[in-house]
């Protein structure tokens, strides 16, 4: 909880009233490994912060399944089109590992938002936070190769690759596990 204090307080330049009334409202969910936080098809009705563990959130295409993100400690997890919306998601959110999540809801958030609207802050910083993750994402398939867009990945989760399998990596990538491996050897020798 210490980095949603900070958040709070330091990045959002709220007092720690509005922290201690925020964490009063959230409850906690612990998901098992390959345990569903989210189904396409569900409306999404919470963000949450993971505490432990790893998630990943993916879309389905006929029997395919595709990565389009990853969520470590202390990133907000939410199938976030569908919050904003309350329209049924399109896409899953699966632990990679056993996780521990704490969570607000969407009626509750707006509560606290109505009461005082300095909540919108947060909800500012939430949202500009899916906005900038989904623009980087996109402008790094337009511009970068495979090999690009791993290290652009490695930097912004150091250590991803001792947390996520290949299998997934490579489909976050858009890439083949195989050719993940041929891009990690010339990259390894390149060096």
């Amino acid at each position: 909880m210490d980095s949603l204090i900070s958040l709070f307080t330091e990045k959002l330049g709220l007092d720690r009233n509005h922290f201690e009334t925020f964490y009063g409202e959230l409850k906690t969910k612990d998901l098992k490994k390959k345990e569903h936080l989210i189904c396409e098809g569900s409306v999404c009705n919470f963000i949450g912060l993971v505490s432990s563990g790893t998630l990943r959130s993916y879309v389905r295409n006929n029997e395919e399944e595709f990565n389009n993100d990853f969520y470590f400690e202390n990133d907000f997890v939410s199938a976030y089109t569908s919050f904003l919306t309350q329209m049924p998601t399109n896409c899953n959110i699966e632990a990679l590992t056993n996780s521990t999540m704490h969570y607000i809801s969407y009626e509750k958030l707006n509560k606290l938002i109505a009461q005082d609207n300095a909540f919108l802050k947060l909800a500012k910083y939430i949202s500009d936070t899916y906005f900038i993750r989904k623009c980087k994402r996109e402008t790094s398939f337009l511009k970068h190769s495979a090999a690009e867009r791993l290290e652009a990945l490695s930097s912004l989760y150091p250590g991803i690759e001792q947390r996520v399998s290949q299998y997934h990596i490579a489909s976050y990538l858009g890439v083949k596990p195989e050719s993940l491996s041929r891009i990690k050897l010339l990259t390894y020798i390149n060096k």
